[in-house]
């Protein structure tokens, strides 16, 4: 999905008179922390990017944001967020929250299902300090 794209999907399915350029900062803002709190957790491959400039209105419409289909409709959930929380329309906010916080999570899953973590795995060795936890004669 590409800005225009989600602009256009976003005004279509929630009328509103929010500003272009208000709604690429939001796009912008959700890309930053997509970019930070997940893609830069991983290991790059040939396909990651290393670093995020970022999205203003003079950033090309056809430019394609980082969650790829069929992870994009966070896009949609997040700008009619955005709309329902600026029009102050509490009910609408909420429920397009709840589909942005799944649509968040379905991403980040699949991204780290996906990829390889930066972070290697942390194993405790508890040795017989759980065996013996569980024997009450031990305590």
């Amino acid at each position: 999905m590409t800005i225009d794209q989600a602009l256009h999907t976003v005004d279509e399915l929630c009328p509103n008179q929010i500003e272009r350029a208000r709604k690429i900062a939001w796009l912008d803002t959700l890309d930053r922390q997509i970019f930070r709190d997940v893609i830069a957790r991983h290991a790059p491959d040939e396909d990651t990017l290393e670093t995020f400039a970022g999205y203003s209105q003079d950033t090309d419409p056809d430019t394609a944001l980082l969650a790829k289909a069929p992870y994009d409709e966070i896009y949609r959930f997040y700008l009619e967020t955005q709309i329902n929380l600026a029009n102050k329309e509490i009910d609408a906010y909420n429920e397009s929250a709840a589909l942005y916080g799944a649509a968040w999570g379905n991403y980040a899953r699949e991204y780290h299902r996906t990829h390889k973590s930066m972070q290697p795995a942390i194993h405790h060795d508890f040795g017989d300090a759980r065996r013996d936890w569980g024997n009450p004669l031990k305590r």
